[in-house]
């Protein structure tokens, strides 16, 4: 058996429960050396700033996780199980209340956001405060802008996809209409072209499948093609094709990682003949700061760059642009940009574009009186009914 030991750091003492000493409590970086040198893994997940309990639930099935694929027993590991000190102790219930605070009186919107290649600044599309409109995908097509996108209405927090054409000149969106509505939560409609066809491939990780849907009539008209994941639960799919085929890049949800967490890649010869099988046994990302996909691939000047979603601070933080370096044999990647929010904004999580358009979602506070009582509700729910 392989004599391993770990350094955490950002994490609770898994003996006492308590916050360990680290410049940053947003997150959990677990790294596994052999003691005759190397690291053989390392990971990142996210902290719970509100519940120092959670965060050492969260991080003890991480280890646990890791220690499986490693094929070691966790009571071999060693590692360091000191306590909190007493700044960290205060740093950390600071985070807590601001936190508490931040969830407890300001109710939040996620809004579609786009702008032109050459503009700096995004305009903000505020849609009805009862619902809210994200992961926004584009596609040009005959001199008009379609942006496919996620609509979920407060009141039964249930995600559906909408199509909708993009007025740049009263900033609007126009024309909308549901395209797929199903008992689970839909979320990300991933659409692309391939041989003269539209196909979507959209999130809908309680279906425990990856489905592919090919366009009959556009923007309107969908069906359901093939299923090219099945026994599975991920989010975020987003195709890649190459001259060695196809991949799909995904987060999966597995015991002792978060959808956040981790990023897999699956590979087949053709999109709609041949089966998708798993590249790497293991993830290739294992970052709550760089691994969920957050929008296409970008392909330029024949680099290939991957954008991914950083939720180290909290879901939907920021987004990544990644280099990929190399996909077969290992999986390397470099960061190039950081995509952030605007000024007054909360989060950015989503990024595509599409000849003269670049578009994506931001996180905003929203005060009207419906998006209050709206949230005083939901907090009471939450907390007094816990419902």
């Amino acid at each position: 058996m392989p004599e391993i030991t770990l350094t955490i750091a950002g994490t609770p003492s898994l003996q006492q429960g308590v916050h360990k000493a680290a410049t940053s409590l947003d997150s959990v970086e677990l790294v596994f050396s052999r003691k005759s040198g190397g690291v053989c893994s390392q990971v990142n997940l996210a902290a719970d700033r509100t519940s120092l309990y959670r965060t050492l639930e969260a991080t003890k099935a991480k280890i646990e996780l890791v220690c499986q694929r490693l094929g070691i027993e966790e009571k071999d590991l060693e590692y360091d199980r000191s306590g909190l000190s007493k700044l960290d102790n205060i740093r950390y219930k600071l985070l807590f209340l601001k936190k508490m605070l931040f969830e407890a009186f300001i109710p939040i919107q996620w809004v579609i956001v786009y702008k032109n290649q050459n503009e700096k600044k995004w305009h903000k599309i505020i849609p009805d405060s009862k619902v809210f409109q994200a992961d926004p995908f584009v596609v040009f097509k005959d001199d008009k802008y379609f942006v496919f996108y996620e609509e979920l209405k407060f009141e039964d927090y249930h995600g559906y996809l909408m199509v909708a054409e993009l007025d740049t000149a009263n900033n609007n969106l126009i024309n909308e209409k549901i395209i797929l509505k199903l008992e689970n939560h839909l979320s990300f409609p991933n659409v692309f072209k391939e041989n003269g066809t539209y196909y979507m491939i959209p999130e809908c990780a309680d279906s425990h499948r990856v489905d592919l849907y090919e366009c009959t009539d556009f923007p309107y008209q969908w069906k359901h093609t093939k299923t090219l994941l099945d026994n599975i639960q991920a989010v975020d799919t987003t195709p890649l094709k190459t001259d060695q085929g196809w991949y799909l890049f995904t987060s999966e949800i597995v015991k002792g990682a978060d959808c956040n967490d981790e990023l897999s890649i699956y590979k087949s010869a053709d999109l709609l003949t041949e089966p998708f099988t798993k590249l790497y046994n293991e993830p290739v990302i294992s970052d709550v700061t760089n691994a969920r996909m957050a929008g296409h691939f970008i392909k330029h000047d024949g680099d290939i760059f991957r954008v991914s979603q950083n939720c180290g601070k909290r879901y939907g933080h920021q987004a990544n642009v990644n280099k990929v370096l190399q996909i077969e044999g290992e999986y390397k990647e470099e960061l190039v940009n950081t995509l952030k929010p605007d000024r007054g904004a909360l989060g950015f999580h989503t990024y595509n574009q599409d000849h003269e358009i670049v578009i994506g979602d931001m996180e905003i506070a929203r005060f009207d009186i419906y998006s209050l009582k709206r949230f005083v509700w939901g907090n009471i729910r939450k907390h007094v009914f816990k419902m």
